[in-house]
């Protein structure tokens, strides 16, 4: 801190000194190119926060984020597959009178993107072709992949 007040007023002397001896007609010159001299030295003390690693510890932030997104795909995975699994018991009480239990996976993308139903399981009671066939015209999939126990 000590050198940072010994430059700037030696900056300032300097200025006063060109100003003194400078001709009138330079003088204007002597003025802006004196005042650019101090305001770097002023501003020197900055330019090294620049080179610093202020900047450290932001990869962790970064990676949490990260984290912090697949547990949040992984939520949205689970609420969405319970929600799939009592619609697949609803559907198969209500149109073929099956009292059953379900389990579903999904495919959700990196970003984030629901793919869709990847697997149904059914336990519980003998799954009718037509029931298979049902479930795999709802949710786009194949019958080989609507297993049942």
């Amino acid at each position: 801190m000590k050198s940072y007040i010994i430059t700037i007023i030696g900056a300032a002397l300097l200025s006063a000194t060109a100003l003194i001896i400078a001709p009138d007609k330079w003088r204007g010159y002597v003025r802006l190119i004196t005042g650019l001299v101090i305001i770097s030295c002023i501003v020197s003390p900055m330019l090294s926060l620049i080179h610093s690693d202020i900047f450290d510890g932001f990869d962790t932030s970064f990676e949490t984020a990260a984290e912090s997104g697949n547990i949040r795909r992984d939520i949205i995975r689970s609420e969405l597959e319970k929600r799939i699994n009592a619609d697949i018991e609803s559907r198969l009480k209500t149109e073929f009178g099956m009292n059953v239990r379900a389990e579903c996976e999904i495919d959700i993308t990196d970003d984030g993107t629901v793919e869709g139903v990847r697997l149904i399981r059914i336990y519980g009671g003998g799954l009718t072709d037509t029931a298979r066939l049902r479930l795999c015209e709802v949710y786009g999939i194949k019958p080989q992949e609507v297993q049942d126990d």
